[in-house]
């Protein structure tokens, strides 16, 4: 697309921090938090459960399962689930990056 003033409008304003552009550099920066701190919560939920759930429960420590200790299935599993959350949180970053672009790409037109 070439041509008319409205050509790359948007990406002016934010190349220029106008008010408009910032509007929207502030909603990207705002969605970006809030989903950092609801993956840290997840994580540190998940992590910091783990020693309060064995402290609470010291039976567990003589459980086994097939031979191994539960205790020590317990420190295992957060693994795979912070993997899983990891892939969580780089889809939903990489969808609120692609509704930015969204929206400007729709400005500029």
């Amino acid at each position: 697309m070439t041509g008319g003033p409205s050509t790359d409008l948007t990406r002016d304003e934010l190349a220029e921090t106008t008010a408009h552009g910032l509007v929207y550099l502030r909603r990207l920066r705002h969605s970006q938090l809030m989903l950092s701190l609801l993956v840290l919560v997840a994580f540190g939920g998940l992590v910091g459960a783990l020693p309060l759930f064995l402290f609470v429960l010291p039976s567990l420590s003589r459980v086994q399962v097939l031979g191994v200790p539960l205790t020590l299935l317990l420190m295992l599993a957060p693994f795979p689930l912070c993997v899983g959350i990891g892939w969580l949180y780089e889809r939903r970053a990489d969808a609120l990056d692609g509704a930015f672009r969204d929206v400007i790409a729709e400005e500029d037109q």
